[in-house]
């Protein structure tokens, strides 16, 4: 029975293949090449997937797989289906894991739970004054405490608020009064709050251990002219120190125009080519710089941050800061600023923005001068190393392009959580 994280190789039987991986309809790989190596994360619990992989060469040359993995295992479902809508009869029809039952399906009305069962089959008949909007739904929650929710509405097109249940990962660092970094902090300390509603922690470790994929944006605006030297030689020993093996780094510079030095790409020679050559010239579109490195890391599929050393604010950017703010909480990656001092004059705002943007994301900001910038750079290596991996869920009533507050709560008086400030639900 396979779950929890797996490394899936494949061997396509040919030389030069592209291969595709797709698990359960969704395409987790298109076109890679080999090592044709590609990490899957199942879930906690045992349950059916279907695989299908695809190998294909320049000649057309095209072989296909398909294999099914934990047959049988069901997921955790529910179906409400009407029985007699006049008399307002409802049955559930449940599925889930044989190794995690259900232990309750509920019937809710209004945020409230009006009615729960605990053995099937799972019928409802619901109180008159509570079908008066024509709407019904329920949860079915397992013995580890999974949860699944469904509806019914009479019209057809519900646009009412729903209990949602989501699994929402986020990655954690935890600093002491002095600001150091901890990574020994006991998984029992950590509580999370979403939106009000504690969540329930399914999975929790240290994020270390997987993969990370960083944007790194390098300020080569005029300004910094006397200081590039010193900016890419700092930017190289962060990436020697904090990048291993699996790990991928994009590139970009900051000018008038946003310039993507190197793509997403974990050859370390070709990060290290395109910090040595920036030249610098032009203004600061840091904003449309900042877009930019989202859209390269959004089909990241592993733990991701972006990292951005500027001298000043942004001068020339097509993106508005209320645009930006928007878009860098939508992504959930954490930005991580290092205010520059190259002499340049900087308005204190510049500062501030950058700070609250770092401070919404999950990140922080630090400021540097020549003296120190190798050693601020290495403060947010000590970060990156030392996060924790965390997987959680939350069920309750939500509305889509919803923006939920997240906050992470230690039981420690002496130790403080930082991760992203919320979420926008699907």
């Amino acid at each position: 029975m396979i779950s929890g994280v797996v490394d899936l190789t494949v061997s396509p039987g040919f030389d030069g293949a592209r291969v595709t991986v797709v698990v359960d309809g969704q395409k987790l790989t298109d076109g890679l090449r080999s090592p044709y190596h590609v990490t899957v994360d199942f879930g906690p619990t045992v349950v059916e997937h279907k695989i299908s992989v695809i190998a294909y060469s320049g000649e057309r040359k095209r072989v296909q797989w398909h294999d099914t993995i934990n047959q049988g295992h069901l997921p955790l479902t529910i179906k409400l289906t009407p029985i007699d809508v006049t008399n307002r009869v409802f049955e559930a029809s449940v599925t889930s894991p044989q190794n995690d039952p259900v232990e309750k399906v509920e019937f809710w009305d209004g945020g409230k739970v009006i009615a729960l069962l605990s053995e099937a089959p799972y019928r409802f008949t619901i109180p008159l004054e509570n079908f008066a909007q024509q709407f019904a739904q329920v949860t079915a929650r397992t013995k580890s405490g999974d949860e699944a929710a469904d509806f019914w509405s009479g019209t057809g097109d519900v646009h009412a608020e729903s209990v949602e249940v989501r699994t929402v990962p986020i990655f954690v660092s935890v600093v002491d009064r002095n600001g150091v970094t901890h990574d020994d902090v006991d998984r029992s300390l950590f509580r999370i709050i979403d939106n009000g509603s504690e969540g329930k922690i399914l999975e929790f470790g240290k994020a270390f251990d997987q993969p990370i994929s960083i944007a790194l944006i390098v300020d080569a605006s005029a300004s910094m002219t006397y200081s590039m030297s010193d900016a890419t030689k700092a930017a190289l020993t962060f990436v020697h120190r904090t990048l291993k093996e699996g790990d991928r780094c994009a590139v970009f510079a900051v000018r008038d125009v946003p310039r993507r030095e190197v793509a997403i790409t974990a050859d370390r020679a070709a990060v290290e080519k395109a910090l040595t050559g920036l030249k610098a010239s032009g203004r600061t579109s840091l904003y449309d710089a900042i877009s930019s490195a989202i859209r390269e890391l959004r089909n990241e599929k592993v733990r991701k941050a972006i990292v951005i050393l500027s001298d000043g604010g942004d001068t020339a950017s097509i993106m508005s800061f209320e645009e930006i703010d928007r878009l860098s909480k939508e992504a959930g990656v954490p930005l991580y600023f290092i205010a520059y001092d190259s002499g340049a004059p900087s308005e204190p705002q510049e500062v501030d923005r950058m700070n609250y943007l770092a401070g919404e994301t999950g990140g922080f900001l630090v400021t540097a001068s020549a003296d120190n910038l190798q050693a601020k750079y290495g403060d947010i290596a000590k970060d990156l190393r030392a996060q924790y991996a965390i997987l959680y869920q939350i069920s309750d009533l939500a509305k889509h392009n919803e923006w939920r507050r997240v906050r992470v709560v230690l039981n420690s008086p002496k130790l403080t959580a930082r991760t992203i400030r919320g979420y926008f639900t699907p």
